[in-house]
Formats: structure tokens, sequence, C-alpha cells
């Protein structure tokens, strides 16, 4: 001990620097150890529910996107669809066009041709009344004689009959 002593190692200051820094100890530990720990478990415990939340939002944000292709996947199939639709129908009317035009055509051509045949009969029959006319008015002078009216007519009429009958 006087080894000690005289290295100027004093127990009794010794044993009160001990309480001091045990006291010391005890007062930081309750003032700032331990808040410093609570604050240190708090901002653990935040960063956590923050970690947390990314995460669930991440998961959330994926469910979003996923949905949205389908959606977007499902658009793009309605629209094709509609586009089909669309060029289907059209091809429908182009060809209800086509055949409306065609019967349109070829009313018109019957139409045409009946009316050709109407001229046509109408013009071989003023064509025989006037070929029967110049016949009797031939056969007339040949005879010479002057025919009467009904005369005239009564041949015309015979003469139509006979030639009637014949194809021009």
């Amino acid at each position: 001990m006087a080894l000690l002593e005289s290295l100027g190692f004093a127990p009794l200051k010794f044993v009160w620097q001990i309480v001091n820094f045990l006291i010391l100890l005890f007062i930081l530990n309750k003032l700032l150890y331990k808040p410093m720990l609570q604050m240190l478990d708090d901002r653990k415990k935040s960063i956590e529910d923050a970690i947390n939340s990314a995460e669930t939002a991440k998961a959330e944000a994926e469910a979003l996107r996923k949905e949205y292709e389908t959606r977007l996947a499902e658009a793009k199939k309605e629209a094709q669809d509609i586009i089909a639709k669309a060029a289907q129908l059209g091809e429908e009317m182009k060809k209800e066009i086509v055949a409306n035009a065609q019967e349109e055509a070829n009313k018109a051509i019957r139409k045409a041709q009946e009316e050709i045949a109407r001229e046509k009969d109408a013009a071989v029959a003023a064509l025989r009344d006037e070929v029967a006319t110049l016949a009797v008015m031939a056969a007339g002078k040949v005879l010479g004689k002057a025919i009467s009216v009904e005369d005239h007519e009564k041949l015309v009429k015979d003469f139509v009959q006979e030639v009637g009958g014949l194809k021009c």
C-alpha cells in the first residue's frame, strides 16, 4: 500500500471517484442512455413501419399495374372486335349496295327492253297499216277504178289479218 501511496494513489479518493463514477453512470443511464435507447427503438420502429408501408404500397401498385394491363388487353381486344365487326358490316353493306345496284340495273334493262319491244310492235303495226294502205291504193290503180271508203277499210283489215300472222 505504501507503494501505491508513493505513486499518489489515495484509496479514499479512489473510492469517492468510483462512487462519483457510478452516480454519473446512474444519472447518464436515467437521463441520457434510456431516452437515447428509447429514441433509437422508436426510430427503428418508424423505419420498419415505413418499410412495411412501402412494401404494401409496392404490392398494391403491382396489383394495380396488373389490373391496368388486364384492362388494357381487354380494351385492345374489344377495339379489335369492334374494328372486325365494322369491317364485316362494311363488307355486308358493300355487297348489299352492289346487289341493289345490280337489281336496279337489271330492272332498267328489262324496262328498256320492254319499251323497245312496245316501240317495235307499234312500228311494225304502223308499217303494216301503211303497207296495207299502199297495197290497196296500188290495187285500185291497177284495177282502174276508185274504191269506196268501206271497201278500202275492208281490204286493209283483211290484208293486215293475213300479213299479221307473218313474222318480220
